[in-house]
């Protein structure tokens, strides 16, 4: 059996996915981040930087292997799976390429560009300015691959793929319009119309909503906490 421990973020939904995918059977538990179960011991020993998601796979012959960080986690279900991601060469450099991309690139600006178009305070125009602009350009990137390649790692559909779909729902809630990016957008219909994406996609947001109630009743100050504004 494997734990992952998560909430409704992008992050979290690449998990669920790829379990989905490989048909793995897996558990669910919620973490409150808004109520800082992140930074609680427990949590910390799995994952020294506090986030989600958290990976706990108790199905190996030396015992438990806990995984944080979002790319590490796809990487190791691949290889623990067997699939999605090629075992070597072109094939295999190409996938890692583009996976990297998404958790060094689009990931962490356009999770920055939420920040400033959702939590920041008022007055910050240059900031989420500078954002929008390379949010922009990296959906323009994606565009561009996806207008010369099938699939976002080369020919076959993979971790890449899994990795960036969740991020490139949020198009639309940048303030772009779809009709701009129809690559981008022929891929994302492909990835999403896939049952097993449905299904991760579908678990998480069950799960999120949990989250909900919290928000709605937090304190300033636990929401300063959680947007890292104190």
């Amino acid at each position: 059996m494997i734990d992952l421990y998560g909430m409704g973020s992008p992050n979290v939904h690449k998990i669920a996915i790829m379990l989905e995918e490989l048909g793995l059977p897996y558990r669910f538990h919620h973490v409150e981040v808004i109520n800082g179960q992140q930074f609680e011991p427990d949590f910390v020993a799995m994952s020294p930087n506090s986030k989600v998601p958290v990976l706990v796979d108790h199905d190996t012959p030396d015992g438990p292997v806990s995984v944080f960080e979002s790319g590490a986690i796809l990487i190791y279900l691949a290889e623990k799976g067997g699939r999605l991601l090629p075992p070597a060469g072109k094939a295999r450099a190409d996938a890692l390429q583009w996976l990297m991309w998404q958790t060094c690139s689009l990931g962490p600006m356009l999770g920055q560009l939420n920040h400033f178009l959702f939590a920041a305070p008022k007055d910050n125009d240059y900031s989420k300015s500078r954002y929008q602009r390379e949010a922009a350009r990296l959906y323009r990137v994606l565009d561009e691959r996806m207008s010369r390649s099938p699939w976002l790692g080369g020919d076959a559909y993979s971790v890449a793929d899994i990795a960036t779909y969740p991020w490139a729902t949020y198009l639309e809630k940048h303030g772009l319009v779809a009709d701009d990016f129809p690559a981008l957008a022929e891929w994302r219909a492909r990835v999403g119309a896939r049952e097993a994406v449905q299904r991760g996609v579908d678990l998480v947001t069950r799960e999120s909503a949990k989250d909900a109630p919290s928000f709605k009743s937090a304190s300033k100050e636990a929401l300063d906490r959680f947007y890292n504004r104190i």
